[in-house]
Protein backbone atom coordinates (compact mmCIF):
# COMPACT_ATOMS: atom_id res chain seq x y z
CA UNK A 1 0.00 0.00 0.00
CA UNK A 2 1.15 3.75 -1.00
CA UNK A 3 1.10 6.17 1.89
CA UNK A 4 1.83 10.02 1.53
CA UNK A 5 2.45 12.37 4.65
CA UNK A 6 0.65 15.83 4.51
CA UNK A 7 4.44 17.15 3.76
CA UNK A 8 4.79 15.02 0.37
CA UNK A 9 1.02 16.27 -0.61
CA UNK A 10 1.67 19.92 -0.10
CA UNK A 11 5.21 19.77 -2.15
CA UNK A 12 3.30 17.76 -5.00
CA UNK A 13 0.53 20.41 -5.33
CA UNK A 14 3.43 23.50 -5.25
CA UNK A 15 5.14 21.67 -7.85
CA UNK A 16 2.07 21.43 -9.95
CA UNK A 17 1.07 24.91 -9.62
CA UNK A 18 4.70 26.52 -10.75
CA UNK A 19 4.33 23.76 -14.12
CA UNK A 20 1.35 25.14 -14.85
CA UNK A 21 2.39 28.52 -14.72
CA UNK A 22 5.46 28.11 -17.02
CA UNK A 23 3.05 25.94 -19.46
CA UNK A 24 0.70 29.77 -18.91
CA UNK A 25 3.59 31.62 -19.58
CA UNK A 26 5.11 29.87 -22.46
CA UNK A 27 1.68 30.14 -24.42
CA UNK A 28 1.46 33.57 -23.73
CA UNK A 29 4.99 34.72 -24.78
CA UNK A 30 4.06 32.41 -28.51
CA UNK A 31 0.98 34.31 -28.55
CA UNK A 32 3.00 37.84 -27.95
CA UNK A 33 5.54 36.98 -30.36
CA UNK A 34 2.67 36.12 -33.42
CA UNK A 35 1.12 39.68 -32.40
CA UNK A 36 4.02 41.37 -33.02
CA UNK A 37 4.58 40.02 -36.19
CA UNK A 38 1.75 40.99 -37.33
CA UNK A 39 1.31 44.44 -36.15
CA UNK A 40 5.05 45.15 -37.62
CA UNK A 41 3.70 43.99 -40.91
CA UNK A 42 0.84 46.40 -40.90
CA UNK A 43 2.87 48.72 -40.55
CA UNK A 44 5.24 48.51 -43.50
CA UNK A 45 2.25 47.90 -45.07
CA UNK A 46 1.16 51.27 -44.21
CA UNK A 47 4.02 52.90 -45.03
CA UNK A 48 4.56 51.28 -48.25
CA UNK A 49 1.31 52.12 -49.70
CA UNK A 50 1.81 55.85 -48.53
CA UNK A 51 5.24 56.10 -50.64
CA UNK A 52 2.82 54.48 -53.33
CA UNK A 53 0.50 57.43 -53.36
CA UNK A 54 2.67 60.31 -52.45
CA UNK A 55 5.91 60.15 -54.13
CA UNK A 56 9.25 61.82 -52.56
CA UNK A 57 10.65 64.10 -54.62
CA UNK A 58 14.12 64.63 -54.39
CA UNK A 59 16.05 67.58 -53.02
CA UNK A 60 18.00 69.47 -55.43
CA UNK A 61 20.68 72.39 -54.05
CA UNK A 62 20.01 75.87 -55.84
CA UNK A 63 22.67 76.10 -59.09
CA UNK A 64 25.12 79.07 -57.99
CA UNK A 65 23.62 82.27 -60.55
CA UNK A 66 26.35 84.44 -62.07
CA UNK A 67 26.20 88.72 -61.53
CA UNK A 68 27.75 91.11 -64.07
CA UNK A 69 29.72 93.60 -62.16
CA UNK A 70 31.87 96.31 -63.35
CA UNK A 71 34.71 95.63 -60.86
CA UNK A 72 37.16 93.19 -61.40
CA UNK A 73 41.13 92.17 -59.95
CA UNK A 74 43.85 93.50 -61.77
CA UNK A 75 45.97 89.85 -61.80
CA UNK A 76 49.57 91.76 -62.15
CA UNK A 77 49.26 93.73 -59.27
CA UNK A 78 46.39 91.68 -56.62
CA UNK A 79 46.43 95.59 -54.68
CA UNK A 80 44.53 96.95 -57.75
CA UNK A 81 41.07 97.27 -58.15
CA UNK A 82 39.95 97.43 -62.06
CA UNK A 83 36.13 99.33 -63.04
CA UNK A 84 34.84 100.19 -66.54
CA UNK A 85 35.68 103.97 -65.74
CA UNK A 86 38.45 104.12 -62.78
CA UNK A 87 41.31 101.89 -61.27
CA UNK A 88 41.45 101.99 -57.74
CA UNK A 89 44.87 101.16 -55.91
CA UNK A 90 44.89 99.83 -52.35
CA UNK A 91 48.27 101.08 -50.45
CA UNK A 92 49.40 99.73 -47.31
CA UNK A 93 50.38 102.55 -45.18
CA UNK A 94 50.11 105.78 -43.10
CA UNK A 95 46.82 107.70 -43.33
CA UNK A 96 46.59 111.11 -43.64
CA UNK A 97 45.42 112.23 -40.30
CA UNK A 98 48.70 109.87 -39.22
CA UNK A 99 50.81 111.66 -42.00
CA UNK A 100 49.82 115.16 -40.81
CA UNK A 101 50.51 114.28 -37.07
CA UNK A 102 53.74 112.70 -38.45
CA UNK A 103 54.74 116.21 -39.98
CA UNK A 104 53.30 118.28 -37.07
CA UNK A 105 55.43 116.26 -34.82
CA UNK A 106 58.81 116.85 -37.13
CA UNK A 107 58.36 120.54 -37.35
CA UNK A 108 58.03 121.11 -33.56
CA UNK A 109 61.36 118.64 -32.93
CA UNK A 110 62.66 121.53 -35.43
CA UNK A 111 61.17 124.41 -33.54
CA UNK A 112 62.69 123.51 -30.69
CA UNK A 113 65.74 121.87 -31.56
CA UNK A 114 65.70 125.70 -33.17
CA UNK A 115 64.63 127.29 -29.68
CA UNK A 116 67.77 125.40 -27.78
CA UNK A 117 70.40 126.97 -29.85
CA UNK A 118 69.30 130.38 -30.06
CA UNK A 119 69.70 130.10 -25.96
CA UNK A 120 73.13 130.15 -26.08
CA UNK A 121 73.07 133.09 -28.32
CA UNK A 122 70.30 135.42 -26.64
CA UNK A 123 72.58 135.14 -23.13
CA UNK A 124 75.79 136.58 -25.09
CA UNK A 125 74.12 139.70 -27.26
CA UNK A 126 71.17 141.44 -27.31
CA UNK A 127 70.18 140.83 -31.06
CA UNK A 128 65.77 140.80 -30.95
CA UNK A 129 65.79 138.87 -34.21
CA UNK A 130 66.76 136.18 -32.54
CA UNK A 131 64.31 135.95 -29.81
CA UNK A 132 61.65 135.02 -32.51
CA UNK A 133 61.61 131.80 -32.88
CA UNK A 134 62.33 131.45 -28.53
CA UNK A 135 58.85 133.51 -28.72
CA UNK A 136 57.23 130.94 -31.04
CA UNK A 137 58.61 127.88 -28.97
CA UNK A 138 57.24 129.15 -25.98
CA UNK A 139 53.76 130.32 -27.58
CA UNK A 140 53.24 126.51 -28.95
CA UNK A 141 53.87 125.29 -25.28
CA UNK A 142 51.25 127.70 -23.64
CA UNK A 143 48.74 127.45 -26.55
CA UNK A 144 48.94 131.08 -27.43
CA UNK A 145 50.07 134.05 -30.15
CA UNK A 146 53.54 134.59 -30.38
CA UNK A 147 53.64 137.81 -31.28
CA UNK A 148 51.58 138.62 -28.10
CA UNK A 149 54.58 137.47 -26.30
CA UNK A 150 57.26 139.55 -28.13
CA UNK A 151 54.93 142.57 -27.78
CA UNK A 152 54.66 142.46 -23.90
CA UNK A 153 58.52 141.83 -24.28
CA UNK A 154 58.78 145.02 -26.34
CA UNK A 155 56.75 147.15 -23.55
CA UNK A 156 58.09 145.92 -20.69
CA UNK A 157 61.95 146.06 -21.96
CA UNK A 158 62.31 146.92 -25.48
CA UNK A 159 63.12 143.67 -26.30
CA UNK A 160 66.16 143.66 -23.93
CA UNK A 161 68.11 140.20 -23.39
CA UNK A 162 69.25 138.83 -19.82
CA UNK A 163 69.41 141.93 -17.29
CA UNK A 164 69.28 142.26 -14.06
CA UNK A 165 67.70 145.75 -14.21
CA UNK A 166 64.71 146.10 -11.87
CA UNK A 167 61.93 148.93 -11.78
CA UNK A 168 61.07 151.31 -8.98
CA UNK A 169 58.31 148.61 -8.04
CA UNK A 170 60.80 145.99 -7.92
CA UNK A 171 60.29 144.28 -11.18
CA UNK A 172 62.87 142.42 -12.47
CA UNK A 173 64.23 141.26 -15.97
CA UNK A 174 63.49 141.32 -19.24
CA UNK A 175 59.44 140.46 -18.67
CA UNK A 176 59.18 142.76 -15.47
CA UNK A 177 58.15 140.01 -13.07
CA UNK A 178 57.32 141.00 -9.61
CA UNK A 179 58.94 138.20 -7.25
CA UNK A 180 56.13 136.90 -5.81
CA UNK A 181 54.69 136.33 -9.93
CA UNK A 182 57.84 134.93 -10.65
CA UNK A 183 57.72 132.50 -8.16
CA UNK A 184 54.19 131.72 -9.12
CA UNK A 185 54.40 131.04 -12.82
CA UNK A 186 58.42 131.21 -13.68
CA UNK A 187 59.78 128.60 -16.27
CA UNK A 188 62.86 127.33 -16.58
CA UNK A 189 63.18 127.74 -20.68
CA UNK A 190 66.37 127.09 -21.18
CA UNK A 191 66.96 123.51 -19.27
CA UNK A 192 69.67 124.62 -17.13
CA UNK A 193 67.41 124.12 -14.36
CA UNK A 194 67.23 127.35 -12.77
CA UNK A 195 63.73 129.20 -13.59
CA UNK A 196 65.46 133.15 -13.42
CA UNK A 197 63.55 135.88 -14.02
CA UNK A 198 66.72 137.90 -15.21
CA UNK A 199 67.55 134.88 -17.80
CA UNK A 200 65.80 136.20 -21.46
CA UNK A 201 64.54 133.06 -22.33
CA UNK A 202 63.52 132.40 -18.76
CA UNK A 203 61.37 135.32 -19.17
CA UNK A 204 59.96 135.02 -22.27
CA UNK A 205 58.95 131.40 -21.17
CA UNK A 206 57.13 132.41 -17.55
CA UNK A 207 55.63 135.40 -19.64
CA UNK A 208 53.97 133.21 -21.65
CA UNK A 209 53.01 130.70 -18.94
CA UNK A 210 51.43 134.01 -17.15
CA UNK A 211 49.65 135.12 -20.22
CA UNK A 212 48.20 131.52 -20.99
CA UNK A 213 46.83 131.06 -17.31
CA UNK A 214 45.42 134.74 -17.16
CA UNK A 215 43.19 133.59 -20.35
CA UNK A 216 45.13 134.03 -23.70
CA UNK A 217 45.12 130.10 -24.21
CA UNK A 218 41.44 130.81 -24.52
CA UNK A 219 41.38 134.13 -26.61
CA UNK A 220 40.77 136.61 -23.76
CA UNK A 221 43.73 138.89 -24.46
CA UNK A 222 42.18 141.66 -23.11
CA UNK A 223 41.76 139.78 -19.58
CA UNK A 224 45.50 138.24 -19.79
CA UNK A 225 47.21 141.59 -20.42
CA UNK A 226 45.08 143.92 -17.67
CA UNK A 227 46.16 141.29 -15.30
CA UNK A 228 49.69 141.44 -16.57
CA UNK A 229 49.28 145.26 -15.96
CA UNK A 230 46.81 146.76 -14.40
CA UNK A 231 46.35 149.98 -16.66
CA UNK A 232 43.76 150.00 -19.81
CA UNK A 233 46.91 152.01 -22.02
CA UNK A 234 48.81 149.15 -21.41
CA UNK A 235 46.31 146.32 -22.55
CA UNK A 236 46.00 149.17 -25.85
CA UNK A 237 49.82 149.62 -26.71
CA UNK A 238 50.61 145.63 -26.33
CA UNK A 239 47.53 144.68 -28.28
CA UNK A 240 48.52 147.53 -31.38
CA UNK A 241 52.02 145.99 -31.42
CA UNK A 242 50.73 142.49 -31.24
CA UNK A 243 48.44 143.36 -34.34
CA UNK A 244 51.35 145.30 -36.07
CA UNK A 245 53.58 142.25 -36.59
CA UNK A 246 50.41 140.15 -37.48
CA UNK A 247 48.04 138.33 -34.88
Amino acid sequence: MFHMTFKELSLNSSLANVQDSLISLVYRIKNYSNLSVITMSGKLLVVTAAFAVFPLTPIVPNEPKAYQTNLKWDANNPLSIVSNKNKVALEIGDSEFDKQEKAKTVAQAKVQAVAKKTVAKASVHNDPSDFRIVYMAAAKQFGIPWQLIEAVHQVESGKSGSTTTRSGAGAQGPMQFMPGTWRAYGVDGNGDGVADATDVVDAIYGAAHYLARSGADEGRIDDALFNYNHAQWYVTKVKTIAYEIGM
